[in-house]
């Protein structure tokens, strides 16, 4: 019985840890990858300073929708870039050090979905009525919007997962797949099929989730692959952690997670450090197989 509780809590983790991690991009550039591989607590220290500045610039301009954006980027990408990371890997072998880094990664979480829900409000009125489910008339989105979609998205997915099971941000799960399809439906290519990698994930654990979720979350999979040009080891990671885990398909978790590592991280600079962050969790997956598989 123990195995199998385990084993639930496993899959929920996986999944919206993927959700996060393929919506999930930092500034990709070659410096930035060199201190994170050879000096990550600089990189961690200096990226903690640039998501500071941002909330603390709201301060004076508390309605203004690029700095509540900004805010809510920045705080997405270090909360999950370090503190999630950290809390994924250190719940296993620390559980009480754990469950304290999710705290953390929560609160800034929470505070992340407030900027990016403000920031669209500023711009649509109704967005508030529109996201809570009050009315169904949606506000009338167009491709500018895209970052204030797919970055409020990031930060939902954060605030869910980080919560650990807390019902009240659990049943906010429906939210976030109103913000990336709605994202989808706009331009599904954007971002080099970001959307559609974030689609992966959030297919097999949408409350409404249908019954050939597994196939829907295949064709996430190939759109994402094609739309990066098959450069993106993200899809991959996504795929065998939503869809193979759950379907407790080992042989395939391992050929999707090596067929990952075998995509050059260097092919592609916009994706150069996404890639190498996916890298290394394709490793650490591949190193910790057993926690997943019974």
């Amino acid at each position: 019985m123990n195995c199998i509780i385990k084993f639930k809590k496993n899959i929920v983790h996986l999944l919206v840890n993927q959700l996060l991690l393929f919506s999930f991009i930092f500034i990709s550039c070659s410096p930035t990858l060199t201190v994170l591989k050879f000096n990550p607590e600089f990189a961690k220290t200096s990226y903690k300073y640039i998501a500071d500045k941002s909330e603390k610039s709201i301060i004076t301009s508390p309605n203004n929708g690029k700095k509540l954006l900004k805010a809510c980027e920045t705080l997405t990408k270090f909360s999950f870039g370090f503190t999630m990371e950290e809390a994924d890997q250190k719940v296993m072998f620390d559980y009480k050090k754990g469950k304290l880094l999710y705290k953390s990664a929560h609160e800034k979480f929470v505070r992340a979905v407030d900027y990016g829900e403000r920031a669209l409000t500023v711009k649509y009125k109704n967005y508030n009525d529109w996201i809570i489910g009050q009315t169904s008339k949606s506000p009338i989105f167009t491709s500018l919007d895209l970052p204030y979609l797919y970055w409020t998205a990031g930060a939902y997915g954060g605030a869910i997962k980080s919560s650990q099971g807390d019902p009240e941000w659990i049943i906010k799960l429906p939210r976030l797949g109103k913000l990336l399809e709605t994202g989808l439906s706009l331009d599904p290519e954007w971002n080099k099929g970001a959307f559609y990698s974030a689609m992966i994930s959030y297919t097999m654990i949408r409350h409404d989730a249908p019954p050939d979720k597994e196939s829907i979350a295949i064709n996430y999979f190939k759109n994402a692959v094609r739309a990066s040009k098959d450069l993106d080891l993200g899809p991959y990671v996504a795929l065998a952690e939503s869809v193979a885990v759950t379907t407790q398909n080992k042989n395939e978790f391992t050929n999707l997670l090596y067929k990952a590592l075998n995509i050059d991280i260097n092919t592609d600079s916009d994706l150069r450090l996404a890639n190498y962050i996916n890298r290394n969790r394709a490793i650490w997956l591949l190193d910790n197989i057993d926690e997943y598989f019974y």
